[in-house]
């Protein structure tokens, strides 16, 4: 079983981790066919945390799982933090494949993709 986790921040706005939540949603419609489970996740701030997020879906059963990092830059989170909890669920669940995706500022295209839509 194959799931999918958008990843994000995390804020003390409650609206802000509610917009998150929604978007994870909408993409579930255009990306069912991929993936049997999709949730999100926030690093900080939030819940559920990656960790838990990663934890539900061994549980429910997913042998493959793709993390994508919905941040621009590749500040410390994106370059130490995200990739320590996959090295550290890597090893706890040995016989799960866990994909890191680059980060959405670093998506080939979005630039030229955005400036389309400005």
């Amino acid at each position: 079983m194959k799931g999918f986790i958008l990843v994000a921040h995390g804020s003390r706005r409650a609206a802000a981790n509610e917009e998150i939540a929604a978007f994870a949603q909408s993409l579930t419609a255009t990306m069912a066919g991929r993936f049997e489970l999709m949730t999100h996740a926030f690093w900080e701030l939030a819940e559920p945390a990656l960790d838990q997020a990663i934890d539900q879906q061994v549980a429910a059963g997913a042998k493959d799982i793709t993390l994508f990092p919905y941040f621009l830059a590749e500040g410390r989170h994106v370059v130490n933090d995200l990739p320590s909890v996959v090295v550290q669920k890597r090893e706890q669940y040995p016989d799960v494949n866990l994909t890191l995706l680059p980060h959405l500022g670093a998506l080939p295209g979005f630039a030229d993709w955005l400036g389309q839509q400005l």
